[in-house]
Order: C-alpha cells, then sequence, then structure tokens
C-alpha cells in the first residue's frame, strides 16, 4: 500500500497545530526521526514554537542527518570556500580553452558549477555552450568532492541521494513531512524521489487553491515519482473584501504616507501587516521609518556590520596597498580614526582640514595609529588562513581598545556609550567569526588554501553584510512584518503591500553565473526547469494567495514626479482603480498634525515658504526666516574701509574681477577666504596661465625682439619651434611639482594637449605677423608693457590705474596691443561697458596718451585683441578694430565680423561707451558692497558652496 501521499491545504493551515502533533504522535510512537520540513524560517520559527520536540526542518539537515547516520566522513564546504578551489585550480593554468583566465572568473565559474549541481545534472550532462568548463568541474569533483571529501551544500544534497541507494537499510527515518511548499527546485525533487524510492513514508501538503497553476504543475511532477493525489475539491472563498491602490511620488513618500495611515487605523498593530515585496531594498527603509513614526514592528531590528565605523575602519585597512596615494585618498582612513576615537564637531572638520594642509594628524595617538595602518602590506598572492591571522593580528593591536575601555569609566553621555558599546560589541563579533574560520580551516587541512588580496577584500565585504548585531528587539504586539514566502502566516485583517512597481513584482529570475536559459532547452534537467514561465507562475501564485490571508490590501507603489514619463504599477494590479489619493511631500506637508518636532517644524517652514502667516513661530524657524529675508536680498555690505578709505589706486584686473562678481572678490580679495580644498581634478588654470606667459615672454626675449621689424627677425626664428619645446618640457616639471595629486596619465594627456596648442600658437604667429607682407615693418614695441596711468572720474576724484599689457607692436603712428590667453576669449561691446572686459580698451587708451605726450606727435590704435592658446588664429570677435583694418583688406588678417570701434584709444570711446561711470561705480562698490549680483558665474568657482545664488541670476550671469 503507498505511504506516499499529496493533500491539500488552505494557505493560512500550513503547518497547523493538528498536523504537527500527528507528526509527534508518530515520532513517539516508532521511537524514530520524523521530519517536518518548512518554506522560510519564519514558518520554522512558528512551527518550533508551536510543537517542541519535533525535528522541523529543511532538505539541506536532512540530508546532513543521513550522512551523519551512515557514518560518511566528511567537511561541509561554504559557497565562498568553494569559489576559492576554483582560483586555485585556475591559477595553476594560464590559459582554459582559449580564454584568458584571471581571478575574477572564478566566482562566475563556482557560480556555475552550483547552478548546473541545483539543476540536477552531472558534469557528463552540462549544456552545449558549457563544455570548455567541463575538465574544470571534472577536476573540482576529483580533487576536492571526492579526494578530500569537501561538500559544497549541492553536493552534500547529491551525495545523500547517492547513500540512500546504496545504503538504504542504515536510514531510520520514521516518516517526512513536507508542508506549504509551492514548488521544488530540480534538486529538491530528486530529493524527494530518492527518500520515496527507499520506502520513507512521505506527506506533502500543497496549498490547494484555484488559480495555483505552479501548484498543479509540482503535482504532476509528484505523480510521476508515484505519489497518489489525495487533495479535496479546491479551495475558493477568498476573505478579502477591499482592496486599493495607493500611488506615491517617492520611496520616502511611500514609506511615510503608508506609516501615517497606519498610525490612524482603528485597527491593534497585531491586526496590521507589511509584505515586503523586495525585502533587500524595503527592510531598511521599513526599520528606518518605523523608528521615525514611533510605531512597534514584530521583527527585531538589526545593524549590518558593514555599516559600523570599526568595520569601514578594518575595510580601509585591508585595501591599503602601500602604493603612493594622495591626501584625499587617505582622507576615509582619518575619517574612520577619528570616528573611533569620539572625534567629532568642530574638532573633527578642523583636524581633517589640519590633515589635508599638513599631511599629518593633530593628535599623536591618531598620527601613530594612521602611520602603522598605512604601513601594513598585504600580498598579493597568499593563503587564505594567512590573510584571516594577519587580520586579527590588527584587530588584537588596535590602540583605541583602551581608549574606549577608559570611555567606559568616564563618558557620562549615554548616546555617546552606546555608540561605542555598538563599535566594541561589532569588533568582537567580526573577532570571534575570523577565530571560527580559523579553527574551521585548520580543522578541514585548509591552512595552505590559495587566496587573493582583491577575493580575501571581496570575502570581508560579505562577511560584514551577513554579520548583524541587535539595535531593538522585535514587539509581541507590533505590525506583522513579512515576504512572499511566509504571508500567510499573517492572522491579521488589513495587509500593506509596499513597492508593487513593475519590473519589482513579477520580477525577472536570472540563473547563476554563466547558465542561460536557453541552456535549460533540450537539457536533462527532469523536474521543475527553473524558466522565466516557472518563476512567473510561481509569483503570480504567491500574488494570488494574498486573497485567502487578509480582508483589506493596500498595495502600494512609486510614481515619481515626471508627469510625461511615470512609473507603472505591477502588471498584476490592472484591474485595480488607483485611488485618487497620491503620497506627495506636499500633501504631508498641508495635514493638519504632525507626528514630532521635526515634523512640526517642517510643516510650519512648508507654510512659511508658501507665504502664510504663522503665529507662534518656532525660534530656530523664526532666525531662518530672517536670515533667509537677508540673504534673498543679496547684499553684502563690508565696514572695513569706512576708517581708513582706500588709497585711489586698482589694477584693471581687479575692476574686471569685481564686475564679475562682486560676492567672489570680496570672499577672494577684501576677505581673504581661502578657496575650501578639494581634490585636484585638473591642472590648474592659472598655473597653466603662467606656463604659457613665461614661455612667450622668455622666447621673445632671447630674440631681441623689440624695436626690430619683422622683416629683419625672419632669419632669427626658424628656431623657436625647438626652443618652445625645450622651456615647455623645462617648465612643466613645475606644473607636475604643483599637481601631485593627478594621475601620471591625466599629467601626461594635459601636457600633450598644450604642446599641440603652444604649436600651433607659433604657426599662428608666423602667419599674422612674421610671414605677413603686409607687417615686414611693423616691430614688437614692448612685451610685458606696465601700465599706469590716472583717470578722472568726476572733477573732485580721479583713479590710478594700473595694469600690464601682454605685447605692444608698432608701425608708424599706428599701435596694436595684446593680451595673451590660456583660455578662450570673446569680446562683445556690452562686456566692456559693464566692466567686464577692460582691459584691452584701457590698455589702448593709457598706451596711446603716453605715446602722445613723449613724442608729441598724434597716435592712433588700429586694434587691441586677445590671442587665444586654444584658437590662436582667430582674429574675429576676440578684439577691437578701427573700421579701416577689418575686412579683406585687413593688414592684419582681421574678419569682417570683429567689433568696428573707430574711437579706440581716445576719451572719445571712453565717453561713447560710459566708461568713466561705471568704473566710479564699481570702484565705489569695492569699498563697501559685494552683493550677489554675478555677471559671470563659474561652475568652477571655489565659493559656490556659501554665495547662495539663484538659477535665475545664474542664467542671466551666463546670458542664458
Amino acid at each position: 500500500m503507498s505511504s506516499h501521499f499529496i493533500y491539500g491545504t488552505h494557505v493560512k493551515d500550513v503547518a497547523n497545530k493538528r498536523r504537527l502533533q500527528s507528526a509527534f504522535h508518530v515520532q513517539k510512537e516508532y521511537q524514530n526521526t520524523v521530519f517536518y520540513v518548512l518554506p522560510s524560517n519564519m514558518w520554522l520559527k512558528e512551527a518550533r514554537r508551536n510543537q517542541p520536540g519535533l525535528i522541523i526542518t529543511t532538505f539541506d539537515d536532512i540530508a546532513s542527518f543521513i550522512l551523519k547516520q551512515v557514518g560518511l566522513s566528511y567537511v561541509p564546504l561554504t559557497e565562498e570556500e568553494r569559489t576559492l578551489f576554483f582560483l586555485q585550480f585556475l591559477k595553476e593554468e594560464v590559459k582554459f580553452g582559449e580564454d584568458d583566465i584571471v581571478s575574477g572568473k572564478a566566482r562566475a565559474y563556482a557560480d556555475t558549477y552550483g547552478q548546473i549541481k541545483r539543476l540536477g545534472l552531472d558534469i557528463e550532462e552540462i549544456p552545449s555552450s558549457l563544455i570548455p568548463l567541463q575538465s574544470l568541474f571534472k577536476s573540482y569533483e576529483l580533487q576536492i568532492v571526492n579526494g578530500r571529501g569537501l561538500l559544497d551544500p549541492e553536493n552534500i544534497l547529491l551525495r545523500a541521494m547517492q547513500v540512500l541507494r546504496q545504503r538504504t537499510e542504515q536510514i531510520q527515518i520514521a516518516k517526512l513531512v513536507i508542508d506549504g511548499y509551492f514548488d521544488f527546485s530540480p534538486l529538491q525533487a530528486l530529493f524527494i524521489e530518492a527518500l520515496k524510492e527507499v520506502g520513507i513514508p512521505i506527506d506533502i501538503y500543497v496549498p490547494n487553491h484555484h488559480q495555483f497553476d505552479i501548484v498543479d504543475q509540482t503535482v504532476k511532477e509528484l505523480l510521476t515519482m508515484g505519489f497518489t493525489d489525495e487533495r479535496a475539491e479546491k479551495q475558493h472563498v477568498k476573505v478579502t473584501k477591499k482592496v486599493e491602490l495607493v500611488a506615491a511620488s517617492t520611496n520616502e513618500e511611500q514609506w511615510r504616507g503608508m506609516f501615517e495611515q497606519i498610525y490612524f487605523e482603528n485597527e491593534s498593530y497585531e491586526k496590521i501587516g507589511i509584505l515586503l515585496v523586495d525585502e533587500r531594498v524595503g527592510t531598511a527603509d521599513l526599520e528606518k521609518y518605523a523608528i521615525n513614526y514611533h510605531l512597534p514592528i514584530n521583527r527585531a531590528i538589526k545593524r549590518k556590520l558593514s555599516t559600523t565605523s570599526i568595520f569601514s575602519f578594518l575595510l580601509a585597512a585591508i585595501e591599503n596597498t602601500c602604493a603612493p596615494k594622495t591626501k584625499w585618498e587617505q582622507l576615509p582612513l582619518i575619517e574612520q580614526i577619528l570616528r573611533l576615537y569620539q572625534v567629532s564637531g568642530l574638532d573633527y572638520a578642523k583636524q581633517k582640514q589640519s590633515f589635508l594642509q599638513m599631511g599629518e594628524c593633530q593628535e599623536e595617538q591618531h598620527d601613530q595609529l594612521f602611520k602603522k595602518i598605512h604601513g601594513i602590506t598585504w600580498k598579493k598572492n597568499a593563503p587564505f588562513f594567512t590573510y584571516i591571522q594577519q587580520l586579527r593580528r590588527i584587530m588584537d593591536q588596535l590602540p583605541f581598545l583602551t581608549f574606549w575601555e577608559e570611555q567606559f569609566e568616564s563618558e557620562e553621555n549615554v548616546q555617546k556609550l552606546k555608540e561605542m558599546a555598538d563599535e566594541y560589541k561589532a569588533l568582537m563579533k567580526m573577532d570571534n567569526r575570523l577565530q571560527q574560520y580559523e579553527e574551521l580551516l585548520q580543522e578541514k587541512g585548509l591552512e595552505n588554501l590559495l587566496m587573493t588580496h582583491d577575493l580575501f577584500m571581496e570575502w570581508v565585504k560579505e562577511l560584514g553584510e551577513g554579520l548583524t548585531h541587535f539595535e531593538q528587539r522585535a514587539s509581541k504586539r507590533g505590525i506583522a512584518i513579512h515576504t512572499w514566502r511566509d504571508v500567510s502566516l499573517f492572522q491579521g485583517d488589513k495587509l500593506y503591500v509596499v513597492g508593487m512597481n513593475e519590473g519589482v513584482f513579477p520580477a525577472v529570475h536570472q540563473l547563476s553565473g554563466y547558465v542561460q536559459e536557453r541552456d535549460l532547452l533540450g537539457s536533462a534537467v527532469r523536474f521543475s526547469s527553473p524558466t522565466q514561465d516557472h518563476f512567473r507562475a510561481k509569483q503570480q501564485a504567491h500574488f494570488e494567495q494574498l486573497q485567502y490571508v487578509a480582508k483589506e490590501i493596500t498595495y502600494t507603489y512609486v510614481k515619481g514626479i515626471d508627469a510625461n514619463y511615470p512609473l507603472l504599477p505591477s502588471t498584476l494590479l490592472e484591474d485595480i482603480q488607483e485611488s485618487s489619493e497620491i503620497w506627495t511631500w506636499e500633501h504631508r506637508m498641508e495635514k493638519p498634525y504632525s507626528f514630532s518636532i521635526e515634523d512640526q517644524e517642517e510643516k510650519i517652514a512648508f507654510h512659511v515658504g508658501k507665504g502664510y502667516s504663522v503665529d507662534y513661530l518656532p525660534i530656530e524657524i523664526n532666525k531662518i526666516s530672517k536670515r533667509l529675508e537677508r540673504l534673498e536680498q543679496a547684499d553684502e555690505p563690508i565696514t572695513l574701509y569706512q576708517h581708513e578709505p582706500l588709497q585711489p589706486v586698482v589694477s584693471i584686473t581687479a575692476l574686471e574681477s569685481y564686475a564679475r562678481c562682486p560676492f567672489r572678490y570680496g570672499m577672494e580679495r577684501i576677505l581673504q577666504v581661502p578657496e575650501p580644498a578639494t581634490i585636484q581634478e585638473r591642472v590648474s588654470p592659472l598655473d597653466i596661465g603662467d606656463l604659457v606667459h613665461a614661455i612667450i615672454e622668455e622666447v621673445y626675449s632671447e630674440v631681441n625682439v623689440i624695436g626690430q621689424s619683422f622683416a629683419n627677425l625672419q632669419q632669427n626664428i626658424d628656431h623657436i619651434p625647438e626652443r618652445i619645446e625645450e622651456l615647455f618640457e623645462e617648465k612643466w616639471e613645475q606644473i607636475e611639482t604643483q599637481s601631485p595629486e593627478l594621475s601620471r596619465l591625466d599629467l601626461e594627456l594635459t601636457k600633450q594637449q598644450w604642446k599641440k596648442r603652444l604649436r600651433r600658437w607659433w604657426q599662428a604667429e608666423r602667419k599674422h605677423f612674421w610671414d605677413n607682407e603686409h607687417l615686414t615693418q611693423m616691430q614688437v614695441m614692448a612685451i610685458e608693457k606696465p601700465v599706469r596711468f590716472e583717470l578722472p572720474l568726476s572733477e573732485q576724484q580721479s583713479l590710478v590705474l594700473t595694469g600690464k599689457a601682454d605685447r605692444v607692436d608698432r608701425i608708424d603712428d599706428a599701435i596694436v596691443v595684446y593680451d595673451y590667453k590660456s583660455g578662450q576669449m570673446n569680446v562683445k561691446m556690452d562686456e566692456v561697458r559693464s566692466g567686464l572686459k577692460l582691459q584691452l580698451p584701457l590698455y589702448a587708451f593709457a598706451i596711446r596718451k603716453e605715446l602722445e605726450r613723449l613724442e608729441q606727435t598724434p597716435i592712433k590704435a588700429d586694434g587691441a585683441t586677445y590671442i587665444s592658446l586654444k584658437e590662436p588664429a582667430k582674429r574675429a570677435g576676440n578684439g577691437m578694430w578701427r573700421n579701416e583694418n577689418v575686412g579683406k583688406s585687413s593688414r592684419y588678417n582681421v574678419s569682417s565680423f570683429s567689433n568696428k570701434e573707430d574711437e579706440l584709444g581716445t576719451e572719445q570711446f571712453l565717453i561713447d561707451h560710459e566708461l568713466k561711470e561705471r568704473i566710479a561705480e564699481i570702484w565705489e562698490g569695492m569699498q563697501t558692497s559685494f552683493p550677489v549680483e554675478p555677471r559671470e558665474c563659474s561652475k568652477f568657482c571655489q565659493y559656490r558652496a556659501v554665495c547662495r545664488v539663484t538659477d535665475e541670476k545664474r542664467e542671466n550671469a551666463n546670458g542664458k
């Protein structure tokens, strides 16, 4: 008579007390082992609580029991350790097949092997696309699985099946009860078949409801094994009476909206449940917002060790390779040291700043620890056992352990004590786990198991993710928290299903390693082939079960904030009408209640910002309101010069700087606030500018260009390209010295870029000057010519302006002013009138006036222009010229698109463009007012973080 049956059960009736008691009765009657198998940890805990004494377990534990019962000696191997063995095999062969092997592929190969075993396939049965890996897998099984008796999780099940068939008489199992499974993996199904074949009685309880297609498929497979179907008529009475779908603008609003709704539910908290659609990303948010709203949940809140400061510190120590690092790359380690020594607030910021400036810590104990950790060396390849020992030695010698112990005795701040206690517990837990691994490796005889430094870092990171310590215990009367695997345990009435977005549920299933779904077609997989269709049917059943679990269900999803491209809810929710209510920040702010002081202040601030008048403003919001009111005016008066007025002498570049941005000018030149320390991402434009000007000046000085006609100099300039190269190489060394944080690659790319620009610059110089047949008699009058002149602003006031013209050329009674720039430079006459581009017209005015005074003869300014090293041949839009010098007939090769100014260099030019008035206005502001009113707003400005310039002002400044 058959003793292998399939029974139907209601999803909420899984592992009921009657079945548990029956199984326990069989165990007592036959004085033999009865196993009760359930699909999730929550089911296992619940069943063990309801029926002590019964072995409630998993398939893996049954397999281990069988191997132990027959006395088979083996050592269990984790998936991480399996990866190490694959790495060891790959290190022995530089190539495998035709692929170059790197250590990073070891995990992929190990995962591929594990997936094949989970499919229940032998190595001879692997898909054709994976044939190149067959010999590697055979070596692993021959040497590790069979040769050394090291069994990974899949091989423990497979070896148990082999034992069942070969040593049946030694297996003492009275009965096996399997309850609550929707389906079985191929390996689980093969294991069930092997248990049945040796005559072990098996009862399988499966959910018995309509539209559970995955269960019907599972039953069909069980029938092919020889099970008898004893299911009664399917249960179709659904308990759900109300279903709603609510959208949220963001993930935060989804959680806040749900918890606020729960807060006002009439039900007690234990009657409410939350189902995490994706528990991997939802758990942290659940715990965070439950704490924020002071709502109890029936789940312990745990903290991963990977989130602690001590773990980050140890990871920084492991990642240290003694390779040269910039101070910015070393800063994370400094931050960890300061946190572990409980340094916080302003002192924390100051010590970080000190390190960036000086390269060492202020406190001796901090500096000693930093140097010690920075000096640690790790071998690129070493035994796993050696890496663990080295890490434990580092942990054992940490000096702040003594600091913590002293603080435990003297510190009175409860929050700081808790932080130190958490870090101390995390360190102890980490050390205990490392010790366990150390002992386990010795026990297994794996002291020489090879590992790479990179793989060890990954292993430690996984260890930090897996280890946790309690922060808050579960509340017995709290909100029930479930996943799809255990939601039928819910005993309440109202269920929130959080995160039902399209693509999240149903989710796409991924096979492990290099196994693809196409490999399953025509394969030897016998049961439950893990295709997309299979997992879609399983997720459909998970969804359908909810209607048998809760009276009310609220599905939530994130819609996003882009009305044109909204995110969509799960396709399974197509028949549910979406609620008119949307959880958004604006709607939440408009609600007439608050849940905390912080929530209340945020809502008051929202209404104040909207222009409402609010009685009894909190002190802090009142302060902020007044501060914002002042900041919005953008006025920044400074009273430094009330008693000692500025001397009426100013550089023309200072006038331009103030005109560009008064606020930046005040910060940079008046208050002399140093720019914030940041990671150097490029060679300083100032350094490049100095280099370019120095090369140009030196080259022209060496050939003695001043006072000689271009025609006379033609024979003396052929060597200049080589000389530019020599000077550039010589001066570039200084650039590299000033840029220690940049990589060699970045420096080399910048170097080649500027070498190329200098070559193009010289080609343009020859074209426009030395080889220009119209300028043979022209000569360079001055290089780096100082400019200083008095400009009357009114009858009562004059201002002395200073500057330096890069180059002045002269032919007969005409001069041209040139200003070399390392960046791009254009000139619009509006920019001249606004004070942004004053150098060219004022230099032309001052030099022409000086020559007329010295020579007592009329002089005219033919033009004044910028020469950009990025576009050195350009003579259009980057200067201003007399009309006769523009167009096709221009002896200066000036395009007709240039600015035409016949009065350039004259008093009339200043009058036409109202330059005296603008300069007077700028000069007045430079003494008293530095508002946030930029005319040019650079994305590289070092004061952007504090200037509060609005987007509107920025767009206006940049001419958008």
